[in-house]
C-alpha cells in the first residue's frame, strides 16, 4: 500500500443561479430583499466549503498555495455577503443567521475572538432562543477548550522534562498523552491547524507510543472530514500503513484509501459522462428548436454520440440524472455534504425544466442541509421544493422533516403546523404515528394556564408551572 498513487484529481465547478436584481430609484438603490441576498450568501458559502484544494503539500506547493489562496477569496467574499445582509437589516428575521454564519467563516480562518465576538452580537440582537443559546454554548465550549489546552500543555512540559532526566516509561507515557490531549482538544475547538501540528508532534516525539498511529489517523481525519483536503490526507494515512503496519489503524486506512480511491474514480467517470450527456442533450434541444421554427440559417449542432433513436432526449436526461446523483451520493458517502450539496444544486439547475429530477435534486438538498445541521437552509430549500414542484412524491417526506427542522431551531409554532399538515396526508403516511404523538405533546397543557405546550415552548415558559407563561415574559 506504501506504493498506491494518489486519487485522481478534478474541480467539481459550483454554479450560482444568477439573481435579477432590480435598479430603482434616483438614488441607484438595489432592490435586493434580505431572503434573496441570505440564500445567495449560502450558496457562496457552500461554494467556499465545497472548493477543493487538489495540489499536494510537497509536490505542487505553488499550485496548492494558489487554490489555497482562491479558497481564501470565496470565504472572503462570502464575509461580505452576509455583512451585506446586516446591513440591510442589523436586527431583522436573517441578522442571527447571518452572524453565526460569520462565526463560521472566522474559524475557518483560526480567529477564535472575532469568534466569541460575533457570538455575543448574536446574543445582544436576542438573549434567548435558537441562535442565542448555541452563541452561548460555543463560547462555552471555547473556553473550555482553551483551559484544557493549558492544563495539558503545563503536563506535557512537566512530563516531557522529567523523562529527559529519568528516562522513566512513566513519563513517557504521561507526556505522550498529554500532547494528545492537547491535540484533542485543539480539534473539539476546530482549530485544524493546530490540532494537525500537534498530533505531528505526538508521531515525531513519541513514536514508540500507543497514540502516535491514531495521532496519524486523526490527521488523515481532519483533512479528510473536516478540511475535504484528500490530498493532505492521503500521505497521513499511507504513513499510517507504512510506520505502523500491524496496528488497528493501518487495517482501517488499507480499507479507507481503498475505498475512497474507487470512489474518487466513480465520481469522475459519472462527471465526465454527465458533461458529455448533458451536452448532447442540449444540442439536439437546440436542433430540435431550430427545426420547429422553421430556421435554415446556421448549422445545426453535433451531439456527442454516434446515433439519435427516438426519444434520444429523454433518454439522454436520464443517464445525465443518473451521473449526477451518483456523484451527489458519493459526496454524501465521504460525508463531504457541502459538495453533495453543490452537485445537486448543479442537477436541479441544468435539468430545471425536468420536474422529477429537478424535484428530487431540491429534496435531496433539503434533506443534506438537515444532516448537517443547517436547518434554516433545510427548511428553504423543502419549502422550495414545495413552491416550485408541488406535485413531487417528495412532498410528504418534505413536509414532515421540514417541521422537524423547525422544531430543531425552536419555532414550535410553525413546527406544530407542519406536523398536523402531516397528519392530515393519512394513515398510510410513514411518519403518521411519530406526527401524531407530537402533535399530541404539543397540544398539552400541563399547568392549566390556558397555553399549550408548543407555545410556552416558543415563549421559553414553563408547561409545568403555572405562574411562569408568555404574557408574563412581556
Amino acid at each position: 500500500m506504501q506504493s498506491m498513487k494518489p486519487f485522481v484529481r478534478f474541480h467539481l465547478r459550483p454554479a450560482f443561479v444568477v439573481l435579477t436584481i432590480t435598479l430603482a430609484g434616483c438614488g441607484g438603490g438595489w432592490l435586493y430583499s434580505p431572503g434573496l441576498r441570505i440564500r445567495d450568501a449560502d450558496r457562496q458559502f457552500d461554494a467556499a466549503e465545497a472548493f477543493r484544494i487538489t495540489a499536494g503539500k510537497d509536490t505542487e506547493q505553488e499550485k496548492r498555495h494558489e487554490q489555497v489562496k482562491r479558497k481564501k477569496a470565496l470565504y472572503d467574499e462570502t464575509y461580505n455577503a452576509y455583512r451585506l445582509v446586516l446591513k440591510a437589516d442589523p436586527t431583522g428575521k436573517y441578522a442571527q443567521r447571518s452572524l453565526w454564519q460569520i462565526a463560521e467563516i472566522y474559524k475557518r480562518r483560526y480567529e477564535w475572538d472575532k469568534v466569541v465576538e460575533t457570538y455575543n452580537a448574536i446574543i445582544a440582537i436576542a438573549p434567548s432562543g435558537y441562535y442565542a443559546d448555541r452563541a452561548k454554548n460555543g463560547i462555552a465550549d471555547i473556553c473550555k477548550s482553551r483551559l484544557l489546552i493549558e492544563e495539558e500543555q503545563r503536563k506535557y512540559q512537566r512530563h516531557r522534562a522529567l523523562y529527559v532526566q529519568d528516562n522513566a516509561r512513566e513519563n513517557y507515557d504521561i507526556a505522550a498523552q498529554a500532547l494528545y490531549e492537547v491535540a484533542e482538544s485543539y480539534e473539539q475547538l476546530e482549530d485544524y491547524s493546530e490540532a494537525i501540528a500537534h498530533y505531528q508532534r505526538v508521531v515525531d516525539e513519541f513514536p514508540e507510543h500507543e497514540k502516535a498511529s491514531a495521532s496519524l489517523t486523526k490527521i488523515g481525519y481532519i483533512h479528510y472530514y473536516e478540511l475535504y483536503d484528500y490530498v493532505g490526507g492521503w500521505p497521513a494515512y499511507n504513513k499510517v500503513i507504512e510506520l505502523y503496519p500491524n496496528t488497528y489503524d493501518a487495517t482501517q486506512a488499507v480499507r479507507l484509501l481503498e475505498e475512497t480511491g474507487d470512489t474518487f474514480k466513480e465520481i469522475a467517470n459519472n462527471q465526465a459522462e454527465a458533461h458529455k450527456r448533458y451536452h448532447s442533450m442540449k444540442a439536439i434541444e437546440w436542433n430540435q428548436s431550430k427545426q420547429a421554427r422553421g430556421t435554415k440559417s446556421g448549422c445545426l449542432l453535433i451531439a456527442q454520440d454516434e446515433y439519435s433513436p427516438p426519444h434520444y432526449v429523454d433518454i439522454v436526461h436520464f443517464i445525465t440524472a443518473s451521473c449526477f446523483r451518483a456523484i451527489g451520493q458519493r459526496w454524501e458517502d465521504l460525508r463531504n455534504y457541502p459538495s453533495a450539496i453543490v452537485t445537486y444544486r448543479l442537477l436541479a439547475d441544468k435539468l430545471a425544466n425536468y420536474t422529477p429530477t429537478a424535484a428530487d435534486a431540491r429534496y435531496q438538498i433539503g434533506r443534506l442541509y438537515q444532516l448537517n445541521g443547517q436547518f434554516d437552509q433545510a427548511i428553504e430549500a423543502y419549502q422550495e421544493l414545495f413552491d416550485k414542484n408541488p406535485e413531487s412524491t417528495w412532498r410528504a417526506e418534505g413536509i414532515y422533516q421540514q417541521a422537524v427542522c423547525y422544531r430543531g431551531i425552536r419555532e414550535f409554532a410553525k413546527a406544530y403546523e407542519g406536523f398536523k399538515a402531516y397528519m392530515n396526508l393519512g394513515s398510510n403516511a410513514e411518519y403518521h404515528r411519530e406526527a401524531e404523538k407530537i402533535v399530541r405533546q404539543f397540544e398539552t397543557d400541563r399547568d392549566g394556564d390556558g397555553y399549550k405546550f408548543y407555545v410556552e415552548q416558543e415563549a421559553g415558559t414553563s408547561d409545568q408551572d403555572p405562574d411562569d407563561f408568555p404574557r408574563s415574559k412581556s
